[in-house]
C-alpha cells in the first residue's frame, strides 16, 4: 500500500462520512484506562464503565490500591472484567512504581515507537491500547489504532494478509502514512472502524453501501467466483 493509496482512501471516506476532528481529549492515563476497558467491548459500554470507575475512584491511586474484586464489580458489563480488573490494577501500580506517580504525561517527549514499547511492557497492554493512549489522548501522537473492525477491513482490502495481526496492520498503515499527522490517523481509524461496523461486518458484508467496494479484494474474488459458476451452468 502506497501513501497515495492511503490518502485516497482517507479522502473518499471523508467525502462519504465527513471529517472527524476532536479537540478535547482525555489525559493519557484516563485514555489508557478507557482503552483497557474498551478491549472487545462496545464503545458505549466501555464509556459507561469508565465513568463509573472514575466516580468510584476519583484519583488513580485509589484505583491502583483497590481490591481486585471491587474493581471487577464496578466494571461489570465490559468483556472479561475478571481479567481486566487485575491487569489494570497491576499496570497502574507498575506505572507508579517506575515513575513515582500515576502519570503518563512524560510520553509527550518520547518518540512514538519508544512510547509504544514502554506501554506494552505492562501486562495486558497490546498495540491497540498503547496506540490509543498515544493517539486518542491529549498527547495526540501519530500512532494508528487497529481494532477488530479495522483489521477486518484491512484484510479484506488485501492491505495486509488474511492472517495478519494488529501489529502487522499497524506497521503496514504507518509505513504508508507518509504525510499523515496524528489527527489524520485518528480520523482514518474511526472511518475504517465505522465502515467495519456498518458496511463490512464479519458476516454478510453490505458491499453496495461501501464507498470502497471497488478496491475490495474479497468482493473482486467473490465476483470472479460468481462468473465462473454462471459460466459452468451455461456450459
Amino acid at each position: 500500500m502506497q501513501a497515495a493509496d492511503l490518502r485516497s482512501i482517507q479522502d473518499r471516506l471523508a467525502a462519504q462520512f465527513g471529517r472527524i476532528r476532536v479537540e478535547e481529549r482525555f489525559d493519557p492515563v484516563t485514555q489508557f484506562v478507557g482503552s483497557f476497558l474498551g478491549s472487545r467491548t462496545y464503545d458505549q459500554v466501555s464509556r459507561n464503565a469508565l465513568a463509573k470507575l472514575m466516580r468510584r475512584y476519583p484519583v488513580w491511586d485509589a484505583l491502583a490500591d483497590a481490591p481486585e474484586a471491587d474493581i471487577e464489580a464496578v466494571i461489570t458489563g465490559v468483556k472479561y472484567p475478571e481479567k481486566k480488573a487485575p491487569d489494570l490494577k497491576r499496570a497502574l501500580r507498575k506505572i507508579r512504581a517506575l515513575m513515582g506517580a500515576i502519570n503518563l504525561d512524560f510520553l509527550a517527549d518520547w518518540p512514538v515507537e519508544e512510547g509504544l514499547s514502554w506501554l506494552e511492557q505492562n501486562h495486558g497492554v497490546g498495540r491497540k491500547i498503547a496506540a490509543a493512549t498515544l493517539n486518542f489522548s491529549s498527547l495526540r501522537k501519530p500512532a494508528f489504532v487497529v481494532d477488530t473492525h479495522v483489521l477486518r477491513v484491512l484484510r479484506r482490502f488485501d492491505f495486509v494478509g488474511a492472517n495478519a495481526l494488529a501489529e502487522n496492520a499497524y506497521d503496514a498503515v504507518m509505513a504508508a502514512a507518509d504525510g499523515f499527522d496524528a489527527d489524520d490517523l485518528f480520523e482514518l481509524h474511526w472511518h475504517l472502524k465505522g465502515l467495519g461496523q456498518e458496511a463490512c461486518p464479519h458476516e454478510r458484508p453490505r458491499c453496495v453501501s461501501c464507498p470502497l467496494s471497488d478496491i475490495c479484494l474479497q468482493r473482486v474474488e467473490e465476483g470472479a467466483r460468481m462468473v465462473m459458476r454462471v459460466s459452468d451452468c451455461v456450459a
